[in-house]
């Protein structure tokens, strides 16, 4: 088994110095006005497709939809040179790539998988491209590292497994674990058979706890994907992977614990001192001085018989106040005589 388990009353800590892990990158982000004009072509790939499309080609060979019959086009489209920009012909917002995507699932133009899930309904599967179109000469051909037609490579990363094309350096490596592409340099990153997913090297040597096949879960706060996705995540404690947008927005709004199991996501000693010292300073009434109740930690996964407060159940192993209380187990008064301090 890749990786080790903490124990489980390990001390919890917010790993800041973990790397966040990507799958395949985003490209560098675009000026706000060519982002714009961008928008617009996205939003009609059609539109884009007819105006690289070749002069001689039969006007009825192409849809409205940007689909192309191959029986009237010629493998080689080419017309007049595009004159956009080249950070707009080459690539999206999503990636800078000398190549356009023919999806097989609905014969349309679009410069990436991201692009096409935008604007139709369905979902494109990018494995299963087999033809692209090269955007410096416009041939289509079947997929491969360079234009068939004038050689220029599609992407200085290309990987023909997952058909990811990027000009962008990230330092990209494919996982023939995880089955796709992963950003942040192979030796940075170590696989865990367990978790199913690339996990920082660091926690090779630190050790984490396992959650077996855990990456192809989804989000506990926004039911995202996490596995292909192109957010980061963040690896608390207890295992379950969240975005780390999504980790950030609930510190934000004050809720520290995994939507998952409970656990604290953050080292919280400091607020069990704090709300040790309010118990201190607020004893409970007379008639509750003696009540004890049964409780289970979130944190330490413990069971415990401790006194009841209205700040707070504290776990005598751990002494979090991360508790839950057992109703059906919950004691009555106890008998004694309360004191009288």
């Amino acid at each position: 088994m890749t990786g080790k388990y903490h124990p489980a009353h390990a001390k919890l800590r917010r790993c800041k110095s973990t790397p966040s892990l990507n799958c395949d990158g985003m490209a560098e982000p675009m000026e706000e006005d060519q982002l714009h004009r961008f928008a617009a072509c996205s939003r009609n790939p059609a539109a884009e497709a007819q105006q690289h499309a070749q002069p001689s080609c039969n006007s009825s060979s192409s849809s409205s939809d940007g689909s192309c019959n191959s029986n009237k086009c010629s493998s080689n489209i080419c017309g007049a040179q595009p004159t956009t920009p080249e950070s707009l012909r080459f690539g999206c917002a999503h990636y800078k790539r000398r190549a356009m995507f023919v999806t097989p699932c609905c014969n349309k133009f679009y410069k990436c998988r991201f692009c096409h899930d935008e604007n139709e309904t369905h979902h494109f599967d990018r494995k299963t491209l087999t033809e692209l179109i090269c955007s410096e000469c416009n041939t289509r051909q079947t997929v491969r590292e360079q234009c068939l037609n004038c050689g220029v490579r599609f992407g200085k990363y290309t990987c023909l497994i997952c058909n990811l094309f990027d000009d962008a350096d990230k330092q990209q490596y494919h996982c023939h674990g995880c089955g796709i592409c992963r950003i942040g340099g192979a030796e940075n990153f170590f696989h865990c058979e367990v978790c199913n997913m690339c996990l920082p090297i660091q926690l090779k040597i630190d050790g984490h706890r396992c959650v077996e096949n855990i990456s192809r879960s989804h989000c506990p706060v926004c039911l995202g994907d996490i596995h292909t996705s192109r957010i980061p995540c963040h690896i608390p404690d207890c295992g379950h992977l969240l975005h780390k947008m999504c980790f950030d927005q609930l510190l934000a709004s004050g809720h520290y614990t995994c939507p998952t199991c409970q656990t604290s996501l953050i080292d919280m000693t400091a607020l069990w001192v704090y709300l040790d010292d309010q118990a201190e300073r607020m004893p409970v009434p007379l008639k509750y001085e003696n009540q004890r109740v049964h409780i289970f930690c979130n944190d330490c996964h413990k069971t415990s018989k401790t006194k009841f407060h209205f700040i707070g159940l504290k776990c005598v192993h751990c002494g979090a106040y991360n508790t839950t209380q057992d109703v059906k187990r919950r004691l009555s008064l106890v008998t004694d005589e309360p004191s009288s301090a």
